[in-house]
């Protein structure tokens, strides 16, 4: 690759860079100083044990893998999805290692931080930056500690009661609509009851 074409290719990299940096601080100075008040007094904040103890996962726990989406697109280590779920049964004793270490130590390794952002062309002209959205490509193996993480940790909020019932997001089997449909089944009785609301 000659070095022009090299130099090219780091320009249109340092666009699409800044362009994406620019308008993700544009939207944070536009929604500053505009959060609004909720009224949280009528909340409910469930309480539960102080600490949360991690039992070491097992090699059968890391399979969880295989319910990824199995994509051939990869993060900045260039392993994909798909191949890992092709060897897990070969990688699995180590994998598990690497989780229990970070688990114990309270680690997150930093390479696993990493993601590689793309741009997606969503509509219209290709040759303009405004026409495409960053994808942020994360390391399978980050995904997989991520998502023993979340079963821990949601396997300890639900023993213990934690979460509230008006919670919807980041709970299974809930949604957008379902919270929709709760918000409008209060206005449904408080009409019927003739309550006024309150909104903040």
């Amino acid at each position: 690759m000659g070095k022009k074409i090299k130099y090219q290719i780091l320009e249109l990299l340092q666009l699409f860079n800044s362009y994406f940096v620019e308008t993700v601080e544009k939207l944070t100075d536009q929604n500053s100083g505009t959060h609004t008040t909720y009224n949280m007094t009528n909340l409910k904040i469930n309480t539960g044990p102080q600490t949360m103890f991690i039992n070491p996962v097992s090699e059968n726990e890391v399979e969880v893998v295989k319910n990824l989406n199995g994509k051939c697109s990869s993060g900045v280590d260039g392993v994909s999805d798909f191949i890992v779920k092709k060897c897990v049964q070969f990688i699995k004793k180590p994998l598990a290692n690497i989780c229990n270490t970070s688990f114990a130590s309270g680690i997150f390794p930093e390479i696993l931080k990493i993601a590689t952002v793309k741009p997606l062309h969503k509509k219209g002209n290709t040759g303009e930056v405004q026409n495409y959205r960053p994808i942020s490509l994360l390391s399978v193996f980050s995904k997989l500690v991520e998502k023993l993480m979340y079963s821990i940790l949601m396997s300890f909020v639900t023993k213990n009661n934690i979460l509230n019932d008006i919670q919807h997001g980041f709970c299974e089997g809930r949604s957008t609509e379902t919270a929709t449909h709760a918000f409008l089944k209060n206005i449904h009785k408080a009409i019927e009851k003739k309550i006024k609301l309150m909104m903040y």
